[in-house]
C-alpha cells in the first residue's frame, strides 16, 4: 500500500494538506452558512409554507377552490329561488300594493279612532235583537194603537148623540122636577089624586119620554161611566206622551239606539271608511293579507337579507371570478412559497443540502478542534511535559537513546497559529531514564519540547489528525503519537526517520519496537502534511492527505488515549540543521455519531 500511495503521491494524485486544508474551510463554511440558514427566518417561513402549500388538506382545497362553478352552487340556487318567488303574481301584487299610495292611506285609516269606533259600533249594529228593536220601532204605527183606538172611542163617545141628550137630560130641569118627587112624594106619584097634579103629571110625561129612555139606555150601556174612563186614561201623562211618541214620524231617532245607529250612519259614510271597505274586499288587499302571513314572504324575505349581505356578495363574485383561486389567502401563501423558494438564501439552502461533503457532520462529531489561534499555549487542553515523565517524576526526563534535554515552555512557541516544537543545539541540564539504574542527571547539548493532553483530553474511539511539517534528517525525530493508562503499547501516528516517515504500534521500545513500524517514503518534506489516524474497535487505519498508508489491527483495547507530540535527537546534527521546528498547524480529534 505504501508504493502504491508513493507513486500516487509523484503523480500528484494526493490531494496537498493546503487542498484538504481548503476544503475542510470550505465544509465549515458550508456548514456554518447551512446553519444561519436553518436558523434563520426566510427558512422558518419557507418551510411553515412547505408544510402548508404541500399538505393534503391545502391541495385538496386549492382544487376545490379552481374547481368551483357559479352555476349549481347555493348561492347561485339561492338567487335563483329568490328571482323566481320575486317575479310570482301574488308577490308581485303584494310588493305592488305596499308601495302604492292605497297602502299607506289604509294604515292611515287602520291606525285611526273613527275606524276603531266604526268596528265597535258595527259589532253592536250587527246584533240581530239592535235591528229587531229597530225594526220594531219603525214599524209602529198611531193609527191602530191602542191609543188610537181610546182616543178614537174617547172623541165617537164625546160626540155620540145619545150621550149628549143624556148630558142635556140630566142638566135639565125636568128631569131635576122628576128626581125631585121621585125623592119626595113617592106617595104622589101612584096616587090617583095626584093624577092631574102638574108635578105628577110632568113625572109621568117625563118618564114616558124620549129622554128618559134615552137616559135609561145610555146608563145601561155604561157610556158615561166609558166616556169617563176614557177620559181619565187619555189624559195620564204617560198615555199623552205614548200617542205624541206614536205619532211622531222620526219616532226612532228618540229610541235609546239612535245615538249609535246615527254615529254608525255617519261613519259609514265617510269617505275613509267607505275607501276601506272598499279595499279590504278587494282582491289586491286580500293578496297582501294572504302574502302577508304566508311562508313564502319569510322565505323572501330571509333569502333578500342573505343575497344582500356583503359576504354573500362577495362571495357571489368570487365564484363568478374566473381567477378567483388569486384571490384567495392559499394563493399569497403559495405565491409567497414560490417567491421565498427563488430567493438567494433558499435556492443557497438547498443547494447546500445536496452537497454530498455535508454528510460529514451526520456521521462526524468534533471533539477536539486545535488550531492554536491564541498567541499563548491553552494549559487546560496542553502540558508542555512528557506524560510519564511529569507523573512519575514530576518533570520530564530523556530517554537513554536521547541527545536533549526537555525544558517545557522555553522550546514551544506560537506564531501565526502555528506551534513549533523547537529542537535547539544548547547547553542543557537535565535528567535521563536508565531501566538498571533509574533517573540520573545529565548535561545535554541539545534541547526539545514535548506536548501532552493526558489531563486536557482523551477519546475512546475515534479519528484523529494533525496538519504538521518537520525536517525528516537522520537522528533527527518528530513523533505523534497515542497513548493510554499505560506508556505501551504506544500508537506511533507518524514518527520521522530519514527521509521517511514510520507509522504502527509500538509494544516495547526496549525490544526495538521502532523497527517494526511501517515506513512511509517520498514525502515532499518542504511541504505540510496531514496525519490521520482512525481507530474503531481494533481495527487501526492511518491516512497521509486523507489517503489510507496502512492499517493493521490492536490485539487489545488500550481504553482512553491521549495524545503526545515530541520533538527528540537520536545522534549529533550539525549546526546548519538547527533549531529545527516541528511545525503543527492544527490538531482535531473525531468520533463517529
Amino acid at each position: 500500500m505504501s508504493t502504491s500511495f508513493r507513486l500516487r503521491y509523484l503523480l500528484g494524485l494526493i490531494p496537498t494538506a493546503q487542498k484538504i486544508d481548503q476544503a475542510w474551510t470550505e465544509l465549515f463554511g458550508m456548514r456554518n452558512e447551512l446553519h444561519l440558514i436553518e436558523t434563520s427566518k426566510e427558512l422558518a417561513r419557507y418551510e411553515e409554507l412547505k408544510h402548508i402549500v404541500e399538505s393534503s388538506e391545502f391541495q385538496t382545497k386549492k382544487r376545490m377552490i379552481i374547481s368551483l362553478n357559479f352555476s349549481g352552487s347555493s348561492e347561485n340556487q339561492l338567487l335563483t329561488e329568490l328571482s323566481r318567488l320575486e317575479k310570482s303574481k301574488p308577490i308581485k301584487n303584494y310588493f305592488k300594493f305596499k308601495e302604492s299610495s292605497d297602502y299607506q292611506r289604509i294604515n292611515n285609516v287602520l291606525a285611526s279612532s273613527d275606524l276603531v269606533r266604526y268596528l265597535e259600533l258595527k259589532k253592536i249594529i250587527e246584533v240581530p235583537e239592535f235591528f229587531r228593536r229597530k225594526r220594531m220601532v219603525e214599524s209602529l204605527r198611531y193609527k191602530g194603537s191602542p191609543e188610537y183606538v181610546k182616543r178614537q172611542e174617547y172623541n165617537s163617545l164625546e160626540k155620540s148623540t145619545p150621550l149628549k141628550r143624556y148630558n142635556a137630560t140630566l142638566v135639565s130641569d125636568q128631569y131635576r122636577l122628576f128626581l125631585d118627587l121621585q125623592a119626595t112624594g113617592k106617595e104622589m106619584i101612584n096616587d090617583p089624586a095626584y093624577k092631574k097634579d102638574p108635578k105628577v103629571k110632568n113625572y109621568h110625561q117625563f118618564l114616558n119620554s124620549r129622554s128618559f129612555k134615552n137616559l135609561k139606555d145610555v146608563e145601561k150601556i155604561g157610556l158615561p161611566a166609558r166616556l169617563e174612563k176614557l177620559k181619565q186614561q187619555i189624559g195620564e201623562q204617560s198615555f199623552l206622551e205614548q200617542e205624541i211618541y206614536l205619532q211622531n214620524p222620526n219616532r226612532y231617532e228618540t229610541s235609546p239606539d239612535y245615538p249609535e245607529f246615527s254615529e254608525f250612519t255617519r261613519l259609514s259614510k265617510d269617505s275613509e271608511i267607505q275607501f276601506y271597505l272598499k279595499c279590504i274586499h278587494s282582491s289586491i288587499y286580500t293578496n297582501y293579507r294572504t302574502i302577508e302571513k304566508s311562508k313564502e314572504l319569510v322565505r323572501l324575505k330571509d333569502m333578500r337579507l342573505q343575497t344582500e349581505d356583503q359576504a354573500f356578495k362577495l362571495h357571489e363574485a368570487f365564484l363568478k371570478n374566473k381567477k378567483r383561486y388569486e384571490t384567495t389567502p392559499e394563493f399569497k401563501l403559495e405565491a409567497e412559497f414560490s417567491e421565498l423558494g427563488k430567493s438567494k438564501i433558499i435556492t443557497t439552502y438547498h443547494q447546500l443540502k445536496k452537497r454530498p461533503e455535508l454528510a460529514f457532520f451526520e456521521h462526524w462529531e468534533v471533539m477536539l478542534d486545535e488550531n492554536f489561534s491564541h498567541h499563548q499555549l491553552n494549559d487546560t487542553l496542553w502540558e508542555p511535559e512528557n506524560y510519564w515523565g511529569s507523573r512519575m517524576a514530576g518533570y520530564s526526563f530523556s530517554q537513554a537513546d536521547e541527545l536533549q534535554a526537555y525544558k517545557g515552555m522555553k522550546n514551544i512557541e506560537i506564531k501565526n497559529q502555528v506551534l513549533s516544537i523547537i529542537t535547539k543545539a544548547e547547553k542543557s541540564e537535565g535528567k535521563v531514564w536508565v531501566p538498571s539504574v533509574g533517573l540520573i542527571p545529565r548535561n545535554f547539548d541539545y534541547s526539545s519540547g514535548h506536548l501532552n493532553t493526558g489531563n486536557g483530553f482523551s477519546f475512546i474511539e475515534g479519528a484523529v489528525e494533525a496538519k504538521v511539517k518537520f525536517s525528516a534528517e537522520g537522528g533527527l525525530t518528530s513523533a505523534f503519537s497515542l497513548t493510554g493508562s499505560q506508556p505501551f503499547p504506544q500508537i506511533d501516528v507518524f514518527r520521522s526517520g530519514p527521509n521517511r516517515v514510520g507509522l504502527g504500534i509500538i509494544d516495547q521500545p526496549e525490544k526495538n519496537g521502532a523497527k517494526k513500524l511501517v515506513q512511509i517514503k517520498g514525502l515532499n518534506f518542504s511541504n505540510f502534511h496531514i496525519f490521520r489516524l482512525e481507530y474503531f474497535g481494533k481495527l487501526l487505519v492511518w491516512k497521509i492527505n486523507n489517503q489510507e498508508v496502512h492499517r493493521e489491527h490492536i490485539p487489545t483495547n488500550i481504553g482512553e488515549l491521549f495524545l503526545n507530540f515530541t520533538g527528540s535527537l537520536h545522534q549529533p546534527l550539525n549546526g546548519g540543521s538547527l533549531p529545527h521546528h516541528f511545525e503543527i498547524d492544527w490538531v482535531r480529534c473525531l468520533r463517529r455519531k
